[in-house]
């Protein structure tokens, strides 16, 4: 009876064993799918010299490209508006993907909403807007401040802030148009009361924003790292 039961224990764990490798296996897999698939679409872009249209000829979601210099962030960025968060778990070609594929909001109109949200995964290991963590930062926060977000033209996008928040205390992504001046300085006052550092290139009314927004996986589900960006002319 005895060795019926340690016979039992020992198929019991060889099959956990068997099931925990197969699942690192997959897993690895698709990391690397992921990585391959990005790094294909990071280099026809820039070959490209950032033109998106040959993205969009591929998938109609996709709606421009986002570059920060000095990071590894360089994706296509999506937009579904009838899904609003459709590429939160599917990746460019629209097959289903734990990492997803940056998006933005469904309620923004690149062309004319005062502040454009981008969101993405904070991957492990600095990837998709992992790399973001990098602006907690006082020393990179001051050294590498270009995004680049390129649809119909390359626009270039400053950074001013950045915010480490919870979502229920700022409901910063509710934010898109404002109603008029007053509305839009209060926000923008708002940003920099949660920005530990700030600078002098404050947006003013007209101007467009950029924020990419991640988790801040040390603080919990319901915190958020948030980058933002005013558009240079």
């Amino acid at each position: 009876m005895k060795r019926i039961i340690k016979i039992s224990l020992i198929l019991l764990l060889v099959g956990m064993a068997v099931i925990t490798a197969v699942l690192f296996l997959k897993e690895k897999r698709a990391e690397e799918k992921y990585e391959n698939d990005f790094k294909n679409i990071q280099e026809s872009v820039t070959e490209k010299k950032a033109d998106v249209n040959g993205l969009i000829k591929i998938n109609k979601d996709c709606i421009g490209y986002v570059e920060i210099p000095g990071t590894t962030i360089s994706y296509p960025v999506m937009q579904t508006k009838d899904k609003p968060d459709f590429y939160l778990n599917h990746d460019f070609n629209r097959n289903y993907s734990f990492y997803g594929t940056p998006y933005l909001s469904a309620y923004c109109d690149v062309n004319k909403s005062d502040n454009l949200i981008i969101y993405g995964h904070n991957i492990n290991g600095g990837k998709m807007f992992g790399a973001l963590e990098k602006y907690k930062d006082k020393e990179f926060f001051n050294k590498d401040r270009k995004i680049y977000f390129t649809t119909d033209k390359k626009r270039e996008y400053e950074v001013f802030a950045v915010m480490s928040v919870n979502i229920h205390e700022f409901e910063y992504w509710k934010f898109i148009m404002a109603k008029d001046e007053k509305e839009y300085d209060e926000f923008v006052d708002k940003v920099e009361e949660h920005s530990p550092w700030r600078q002098e290139n404050k947006p003013k009314y007209g101007e467009q924003m950029l924020m990419l927004s991640t988790c801040d996986n040390g603080k919990g589900d319901d915190w958020r790292i948030v980058v933002i960006g005013v558009m240079q002319q």
